[in-house]
């Protein structure tokens, strides 16, 4: 403490120069705290969006003269051009799946696979959203995976017997 006391109380410029290191430290630590906020916010966004797009998907490939007998079932050809149709139409999205705003470049889906299986009826799609950073000079280019998974489940009244 009687070192910072000491700075200052010098009269020969030593706080100024202190005060101004502390000041950049703090705008930094400002400027990084807001980067990763933005970049969580873009991210649960681009999850939420994209769940909701498995979800209908799944719910419109399945095969209804089968759910009349109880079954589950879903035509996975179907699901996977709806969740195409999606990204396109709901999200904004053009052929090699980038997402512009206002002419600039946001970000782009990369996706790795996409598994659909009949019975039971599921969709699972894998892959990460690629964006830029504000400190694309320190970092370029960042990719945040997802995995994100929807099951058509029949559910009999009264629970299992």
């Amino acid at each position: 403490m009687g070192h910072f006391r000491r700075i200052m109380n010098n009269r020969k410029g030593g706080a100024f120069v202190f005060i101004l290191i502390l000041v950049f430290f703090i705008l930094t630590l400002a400027a990084i705290l807001i980067e990763y906020f933005r970049m969580e916010s873009l991210y649960q966004h681009v999850e939420y969006v994209l769940q909701r797009g498995v979800n209908d998907s799944v719910e419109y490939g399945m095969l209804d003269e089968y759910r009349r007998d109880g079954y589950s079932r879903m035509d996975s050809t179907i699901a996977e051009e709806t969740l195409y149709e999606y990204l396109h139409e709901s999200m904004g999205l053009d052929s090699d799946l980038n997402k512009y705003a206002d002419g600039q470049w946001v970000y782009k889906l990369e996706i790795e696979s996409m598994d659909a299986t009949d019975d039971p009826p599921r969709l699972t799609l894998k892959g990460s959203l690629k964006t830029r950073s504000i400190f694309s000079f320190l970092t370029g280019e960042v990719r945040l995976p997802f995995t994100i998974s929807s099951i058509n489940n029949r559910i009999e009244e009264g629970g299992s017997q």
